[in-house]
């Protein structure tokens, strides 16, 4: 027994002392080829919807004909989970349909040969492209998508379709809304059977008409408002659908404000944080009211020949135009029955008789027949274009200035005030004018600088931008 145990040791001995000897056999080393990648800067700045380039320098120790492979792949700081191959050549350049955000991008230089890869990473921090700026609606071959003139002059167009995978806007799409809620900003684009909500920072569709709804009804949308912070409306059809923002979100659109009988609200909101909203029926030719959390339309007052310029509940007019001026103060423009009259009718939505003016603009050169209306936000003047001209309406006075004609032929599409909800400071806030025209066959974009006078500085336009389609609407965006 004793002496298998030694028999034992000195075997595992000898096989333990064998292996303390230099391993003298031969074999083959191959070296392989070693690839450096340097670049100029691996922290890099792109904006959403433009093309990222970077430009490399390679070295090979063994280069061989076989020649090399190139990946670039692109993914969200944080995780790989969603990754976009960019290109496979030596050089990038890739156009960013990114939303914006700090994202990786991993290159991958691979010895065909030896299948062996080498790598190098970038950090790459994609911004807006679509923070302030006009945005334009244009119609090309019959399909609609969104532009968009930034404030450093670049312009970009077909943002809808290339962020939405080809999607163009739904048929028909005419106007713009931005609703400016808390930090968010949200902007819808109309047509006469949809109204399409999109991300303010890439324009990605977020719902649909009936999305806004718990029972939707038949899509006729007409405009979407924010009244004062506490309430928005969305008028369809006539019929005015209230939701209250006081109740937590998500908020859906219920039942119509109720009304005595049937009636076709024109939709331009009159309002005032505490004493509510003025509506105006097409059907009985009156204004309804409705307080800050009514569900019920009701009569105005009582006509006053002291205090009221005019009967609220029995105006007999088409209204043809709404909006806000200064303060609660509102301007209404009317016309007669006949088509043969016109009148400015002005409210002051935050007192109790809000009937404070009435004139008779009917001689107003180029009113009758005017297609695009606009309020100042400073003085009590009426923009408005008739066909190629643009005027500006005094309503005190009651006269009337031709600011700037088109050329022949053209035709004025959209007119809307800059208004930088970012900066409120901005020296051009309310003094520049947007005006959409199309001419021939292209839409242009024009800025107009108002001088205190409120006519047009040096009687002509600052800045004008060509080559869209046709033109439907337009409107500035503040916020990216």
């Amino acid at each position: 027994m004793f002496t298998s145990i030694k028999y034992l040791c000195g075997i595992t001995l000898a096989i333990a002392m064998a292996g303390c000897y230099k391993d003298e056999g031969n074999y083959d080393y191959n070296e392989i080829n070693k690839i450096a990648i340097t670049s100029d800067s691996t922290d890099v700045v792109v904006s959403q919807q433009d093309t990222l380039r970077i430009n490399v320098n390679l070295s090979q120790t063994m280069p061989d004909a076989s020649g090399l492979t190139y990946q670039w792949v692109l993914y969200p700081t944080g995780t790989a989970q969603t990754r976009r191959t960019l290109s496979e050549t030596k050089n990038l350049s890739a156009f960013i349909t990114e939303a914006p955000g700090s994202y990786v991008l991993d290159y991958f230089v691979t010895d065909k040969k030896t299948g062996v890869s080498f790598q190098k990473r970038f950090w790459i921090n994609v911004v807006s492209a679509f923070g302030e700026g006009w945005m334009v609606l244009e119609e090309v071959n019959g399909a609609t998508d969104i532009g968009l003139v930034t404030k450093g002059n670049k312009i970009y167009r077909n943002i809808y379709s290339a962020t939405n995978k080809g999607a163009k806007l739904p048929a028909g799409a005419n106007m713009i809304q931005i609703i400016n809620y808390r930090s968010d900003q949200e902007i819808y684009i109309f047509s006469p059977n949809d109204m399409i909500q999109v991300n303010y920072i890439d324009f990605l569709k977020i719902k649909r008409f009936d999305e806004f709804f718990f029972t939707a009804p038949e899509p006729k949308p007409q405009g979407h408002y924010l009244l004062g912070g506490a309430d928005k409306i969305l008028y369809n059809n006539g019929q005015v659908f209230p939701v209250s923002l006081m109740t937590p979100p998500p908020f859906f659109y219920g039942l119509p404000l109720i009304g005595e009988n049937p009636y076709y609200m024109e939709p331009y909101p009159i309002y005032s944080v505490l004493k509510g909203k003025f509506f105006y029926d097409r059907i009985s030719q009156r204004f309804y009211r409705a307080g800050p959390y009514d569900i019920e339309l009701s009569s105005c007052p009582a006509y006053n020949p002291a205090l009221d310029a005019f009967d609220m509940n029995n105006i007999g007019k088409k209204m043809l135009y709404a909006e806000h001026n200064v303060t609660d103060q509102h301007i209404a423009l009317f016309k007669n029955n006949n088509h043969d009259s016109l009148f400015i009718y002005v409210l002051d939505a935050g007192i109790d008789n809000a009937a404070i003016g009435k004139y008779d603009v009917t001689k107003v050169p180029g009113l009758l027949g005017a297609d695009h209306y606009m309020m100042s936000k400073t003085l009590t003047y009426l923009y408005y274009s008739n066909g190629n001209k643009v005027y500006k309406l005094d309503i005190l006075a009651q006269t009337s200035t031709l600011l700037y004609t088109f050329p022949a032929g053209a035709q004025v599409a959209d007119m809307k005030l800059y208004l930088n909800y970012d900066d409120f400071e901005d020296p051009d806030n309310y003094r520049v004018m947007g005006i959409a025209t199309n001419e021939g066959d292209q839409g242009k974009l024009y800025y107009f600088h108002i001088a205190g006078t409120g006519n047009f500085t040096g009687n002509t336009y600052r800045e004008v931008f060509s080559g869209f389609g046709k033109l439907s609407s337009i409107l500035f965006k503040s916020r990216s």
